[in-house]
Order: C-alpha cells, then structure tokens, then sequence
C-alpha cells in the first residue's frame, strides 16, 4: 500500500475542519429529502498514558495536558457528517505531532548527547450510518430516544523515530536514528444513543471498536464519546463531554519489534453548526 505523507494527512483533517466527536441531537428530523450537514468545531484536553516499543527497546510515556501542549508541533481533530434520509456518511479524523529534544554531557570530559524525538498519529474514519430507531415519549412527546449503528474503514498512521547522536571533543560526532512508521487500514464498527430531554439539550453516547487484527490492523482500537448538547439556536448548538481513545499496535519481534500501546483521555468542548 502506497504510503500517505504527512502533509497528505493534515491536509484531508484541515479540510474537513476543526470538527467535534460529539453528535448532535438536532430537533429537525433527518427523514427529509434534502441533505443535512453537520460541522462540529472542538477542543481536547487530552492527556495521554502510552507504551512505546522501538527496535526491541520499550518505554513509558506519561504526558498531562500541559505537557502535550509543551511539546505540540501541530495538532487537527473533528468529525463531520452527512445525513439523507435515514441514512447519513460520517468522517471523524486526529491527527497529533509531538516532538522533543534534549541535550546531556556525559561523565567523560568534552563528551556530550543530543536525543531528538518525533511522535506522530493519524486516524481517518469514514463510516455509514443508518438511522435504525427512533421514539419519542414522555410528556407532550418531547423526549426522544435515537440509536444509530455504524460502520467503515479506518486509516492509521503512526512514526515513532528518535536521533541520537554523540559528540566527543577532538574526535567528531557519531549518529544513528532508532524507530521509523507504518501504516494501515482497519474495519471498525459502533453505534450511537442520542436522548433528547426537552427541545434544548440531549445527552450523547458513541463507540466504537476496530482492528480486530486483521491483517496488518491493530490488534484493537476503541473510542469513546458522551456528552451533553444544549441547542443555542435553531442550527447551534453547544457541547461538553470527555472522550477516550485506546489504541494498540505492533508488528515484528525481538529487535524489530515496532508497537504503540496508547490510551488518549480527556474534557472536550464544542460547537455544532447544522447546514
């Protein structure tokens, strides 16, 4: 499988926008024949607890929300969807760029190490969704309870790389690079609960899990979504919840062996626009 750049993935995220997670649970029907568009701006307090594995040497990585943004090179998360009918077409995409570097003299005179690393992960969902069930009830009817299967292909992409290099005085400098990147595509599924409370706000729940190992996928990566929506206006609304995403690779063994045990959590805010 040819390989996708990086500029390649930042480009599809930005395009699809900064784009919340969270669904909205909208007061319009989607049963009309005309599309519906949903874009959902957000922003992530993750933080992220993860096991890396590079040529055989493994590690632990603990990073608050704090320390992400310390060492953020550049970051696009969102989710945008499509709906007709009872039918809809989902995409949600992360893409995250960490980098650091550090500089140490060693306990001979004149010698001294420089360690540069890069770490970055991209996921691109695109799934379809059906509309399956649909009620409402409660006292004038107006709750709702709404349950959306879905399902698709996901792109991943992961580099895990790391330059070390050692100077010593009067001698010169000797350099070697540790890690590298793959990529792959992986089925996942999951579904969606929206409960509309009253004509303002909605409580939201979405999951789903992918990879399965299949192939050269993941051996398992699930996501989840809830939140609460609160309708500001006809087409707007305002949302705030916490989602988690645990992702876990790896391929080869002994001092091939490249793996990526990862799990990314936090608050999240956003916005929905309907068009």
């Amino acid at each position: 499988m040819k390989r996708l750049t990086i500029t390649s993935i930042s480009i599809v995220l930005v395009l699809f926008g900064f784009i919340c997670p969270l669904a909205s649970g909208q007061d319009n029907p989607i049963g009309g024949q005309e599309w519906e568009i949903r874009l959902m701006p957000n922003f992530w307090f993750l933080s992220i607890d993860a096991d890396a594995t590079i040529n055989g040497l493994s590690g632990g990585v603990d990073l608050s929300f704090d320390d992400i943004i310390d060492h953020m090179d550049f970051a696009a998360m969102g989710r945008a969807e499509a709906w007709k009918d009872k039918w809809g077409l989902t995409f949600d995409g992360i893409y995250l760029n960490l980098s650091a570097d550090k500089s140490f003299q060693g306990r001979r005179s004149g010698t001294n190490f420089s360690i540069d690393a890069d770490v970055r992960v991209g996921m691109a969902d695109f799934g379809l969704a059906y509309r399956i069930f649909e009620q409402q009830f409660g006292d004038n009817n107006e709750q709702k309870l709404t349950f959306e299967p879905y399902g698709g292909l996901r792109y991943a992409y992961l580099r895990q790389k790391i330059d070390l290099n050692v100077a010593i005085a009067g001698v010169g400098s000797i350099g070697t690079t540790l890690g590298g990147s793959e990529d792959w595509v992986e089925p996942f599924v999951g579904g969606r609960i929206i409960w509309d409370l009253n004509d303002k706000m909605a409580i939201n729940l979405r999951g789903d899990f992918g990879g399965f190992g299949i192939g050269s996928a993941s051996k398992l990566t699930w996501n989840l979504v809830t939140g609460i929506d609160y309708k500001l206006s006809e087409n707007t609304s305002l949302q705030a919840g916490y989602r988690i995403l645990d992702i876990d690779y790896s391929r080869g063994s002994g001092s091939n062996e490249f793996g990526f045990d990862v799990q990314a959590k936090g608050p999240i805010i956003g916005l929905t626009t309907l068009f």
